[in-house]
């Protein structure tokens, strides 16, 4: 009786478990792929926005700053 009990889980396990096993084991690399992916291009767009920000502000910035120190009144 324990061979029949013995050999009925392992053909559960076998034929049922390892390809549910499967299936979640690619559902979850799949959606960890999707967060990932979608991460890193937030991250990206971020960066290019920053970047973006700072080629535009900085000049100006150094214009105004230089701007500045020709117009100022002599300093004490």
């Amino acid at each position: 009786m324990r061979i029949v009990k013995f050999l009925l889980w392992s053909v559960f396990i076998l034929c049922i478990g390892l390809p549910a096993a499967f299936v979640l084991f690619v559902m979850g690399m799949a959606a960890f792929g999707v967060v990932f992916g979608i991460g890193m291009a937030l991250v990206g767009m971020m960066i290019a926005v920053l970047k973006i920000a700072l080629m535009v502000v900085l000049p100006i910035a150094l214009l105004v700053w230089i701007f500045n120190r020709m117009t100022a009144r002599a300093r004490v």
